[in-house]
Order: C-alpha cells, then sequence, then structure tokens
C-alpha cells in the first residue's frame, strides 16, 4: 500500500480521527435529579419496623355527633328517619338539634333508622324536617335515679396493607467494568443513577401504590404494597378546571378537620402555579432554606385552622398530563403522623454487589428494599384532582 502523503497546510481534519484527545467533560449531565422529596421525609419520620409481610393496625374514633334526615322523612314530629345505618348513632336519651330549624327533640326510642321522639323542646316550636337537614346529637339526659340506659360504643376496625419488593438489577461484562472510560467506570456511573430510580419507585408506590397479595401468578407470592390512592376515599376533591382560592380554602377546611396539625402539601406544578397566582396572601414563598424533614419546603399556605401548611411541588409531575383528572394536575395533603413507612426487619435499602454467578465473567449488582406502607385514619389526609392551571 503507497505511503499516505498530505500535501499544503495540515489542517485539523487531515489528521487520522484516532490521534485526537478528544475534550469529553468528565462530569455526565443528567435529565433528571433526585426529587422525591415525600421519601426523604419518610426516611426521616415515618420508618417503623415489620415483622411481616403484612402489615397491620387498627383505627377507632368517638361516637359520631352528626346524622341527617333521610329523604322523605316523617314530618309528623313524632319520628325522624335518618340516612342509612344512622340509627346506630342515638340512643334513647339522646338530645337532638336540626340543624336548619333549630328545633330540638328527645329521642324516646331507637328502631334501625327511625327516631321516636318528642315534639320539640325549648324555644323553637315544632318545624317539618326536610331530607338532608343536618342533625346534631347534642348530649344525653337521664333521669334522676334512672339505671345506665344503652351502653353504645364504636368498635374498633382492622386496616392493613403488604410488603412490596422493590428491585433495580444492573450489570456489565468484566471487559467494560474493567475499560477506562470518560465520566469513570461504568459501574460507578450506573450505581448512582440506579439509586435515584430506586427511590422514585418507592415514592410513587408511595402515592399510587396498588394493595393486593397475588398468590397465583407465580409460585411465590407477589405483594403490591398500596399507597395514598389506594386508601383515600373521603376528601378526594375534583376541581374540573382552573383551581380558585376560594376552592382551595374549602379543600383544606375539609382537609385539616380530622388528624393532626403535623401536614403537608405535595402539589404537581400546575398546582402550585395555581396557588402562586392567588390574589389571596395565601401562598407564601420561601427566602430561606426551610426544610421539613430533610426536603425542601418551596412555600407555604395559610390553613382554615389557623396554621401554615408546608408545600413541596413535585417537579417530576410535569411530566404528568393534565387533561382528564390525570395525575398532572393532582396534589396531596398528607398528615404526617398517621402516615408511615415499615421496612421489613432486615430489609431495608441496600445496594447488593456480587450478584452474579460464580462462573459468569460479569459484574451484576442491585439495589434491594422491601417495605409497606401504613395510611392511617384516612380522613386525616385529602386529595385534589382535576387542576388545569
Amino acid at each position: 500500500m503507497p505511503t499516505p502523503i498530505l500535501s499544503g497546510l495540515v489542517d485539523d481534519q487531515d489528521i487520522l480521527s484516532n490521534e485526537r484527545v478528544i475534550d469529553m467533560d468528565e462530569t455526565i449531565a443528567m435529565l433528571d435529579p433526585d426529587t422525591s422529596q415525600f421519601t426523604t421525609i419518610l426516611m426521616q419520620i415515618g420508618r417503623e419496623t415489620a415483622n411481616s409481610t403484612k402489615v397491620e393496625w387498627m383505627e377507632d374514633e368517638l361516637m359520631p355527633r352528626l346524622s341527617s334526615v333521610a329523604s322523605g322523612g316523617a314530618t309528623d314530629g313524632s319520628t325522624i328517619t335518618v340516612a342509612a345505618g344512622e340509627g346506630a348513632y342515638f340512643r334513647a336519651g339522646d338530645v337532638v338539634r336540626n340543624a336548619r330549624t333549630g328545633q330540638a327533640v328527645r329521642v324516646s326510642s331507637v328502631a334501625t333508622d327511625t327516631l321516636t321522639v318528642t315534639t320539640h323542646l325549648g324555644r323553637v316550636a315544632f318545624a317539618a324536617a326536610a331530607g338532608g337537614d343536618q342533625l346534631l346529637i347534642v348530649g344525653n339526659a337521664a333521669a334522676q335515679g334512672a339505671g345506665l340506659g344503652t351502653e353504645k360504643q364504636t368498635k374498633r376496625v382492622a386496616q392493613y396493607n403488604y410488603t412490596e419488593i422493590f428491585r433495580h438489577p444492573y450489570g456489565f461484562t468484566n471487559s467494560l467494568a474493567a475499560s477506562r472510560l470518560y465520566g469513570g467506570p461504568v459501574p460507578d456511573k450506573e450505581r448512582s443513577k440506579k439509586l435515584v430510580e430506586h427511590k422514585r419507585a418507592i415514592e410513587y408506590t408511595a402515592f399510587w401504590g396498588v394493595r393486593h397479595l397475588d398468590t397465583s401468578t407465580f409460585t411465590e407470592p407477589v405483594g403490591h404494597a398500596g399507597g395514598l390512592f389506594e386508601f383515600v376515599t373521603t376528601n378526594v376533591q375534583n376541581a374540573a378546571g382552573p383551581l380558585t382560592s376560594t376552592l382551595m380554602n374549602q379543600y383544606l377546611r375539609q382537609f385539616l378537620q380530622h388528624g393532626s396539625q403535623n401536614v403537608i402539601l405535595v402539589v404537581a406544578p400546575v398546582v402550585a402555579q395555581a396557588l402562586s397566582g392567588f390574589l389571596l396572601n395565601i401562598w407564601q414563598p420561601n427566602t430561606t432554606d426551610a426544610r421539613v424533614y430533610g426536603a425542601k419546603v418551596d412555600a407555604f399556605i395559610s390553613g382554615a385552622y389557623g396554621y401554615r401548611i408546608p408545600v413541596i411541588v413535585k417537579r417530576d409531575w410535569n411530566d404528568f398530563s393534565t387533561a382528564s383528572q390525570q395525575y398532572g394536575g393532582w396534589a396531596f395533603c398528607i398528615d404526617l403522623d398517621n402516615y408511615s413507612m415499615p421496612i421489613l426487619s432486615g430489609r431495608d435499602t441496600k445496594q447488593l454487589r456480587g450478584r452474579q454467578n460464580n462462573d459468569a465473567d460479569r459484574v451484576d449488582e442491585e439495589y434491594l428494599t422491601e417495605l409497606s406502607f401504613k395510611v392511617k385514619i384516612e380522613r386525616s389526609h385529602g386529595l385534589v384532582t382535576g387542576v388545569t392551571g
């Protein structure tokens, strides 16, 4: 083969590409950083040890004090029919006020959902009850020297969830692992990525996980941990369009009625956009690096009951669509005192190396965690959907 000859001025396109030392940044830029703030919070305050793959807890509440008149309830003044199943709230001697008419009565007896009552007590005269009227059980009036009367108490409710095994494996040939590469050895680069992906999967499960135990598909059971969406059914509000300050205040009044004051609001960017646009002084951006259990707080909003609620904006939820109730327009109100993350004993997040077979000329590793979630007192949490702006 003839010797190649360069004539005239030689520029940087004439040399061999193999000869060139390329200008490669050693730092590989990542599209998405670690934005799993809620998991960070749970790691700080919500960690528990689970001793079984089924985690269980009990819930209780005080005797109900509110009921309502059933549609078509009697209007003769001697009986009141309440909503189905709510007759169990009452006992003989209860003093009851109709919140719409102001009429007060005393319950003489209860038959399923029909109350036999006095015509009226006190200053407000008889007025016909209407379906939907709210009834307040003020108290119970007993006669002097009377016996105990009817004994009633609420029954505790058992709740449960399953642990889920999260695994994120990765592997390379030993030849590639031994190669000198820009950005460092390939296992090191993948380890940091997989840890973020692992943490993100746990966080998404905390919100949208499904409670299910599959014992038929595989030889061994597959547990699925239910998240907030699986449990929260009472305080669910569909904005069905733009979020207004009136709507948000209404939602917060409902969300914050039960539970503790240790509450956070985790929102999609479109919800944060709506909150920050309110004319009311409800949105208070942070000027300092305020944090809640290690997670950066983006702002605070004033709650309906007089205390401030930290707001955490989930940047990665901006990828979600806001159409047709999809997740890009969602916000979760979470009572941290009633939400926790039980981790099966000895199954906390671990980076496990050397997972390859003994005779394999390769490197296999993984991150593995087995955990669940306890969503206690579902009425202490809330969910807003359908926000479009």
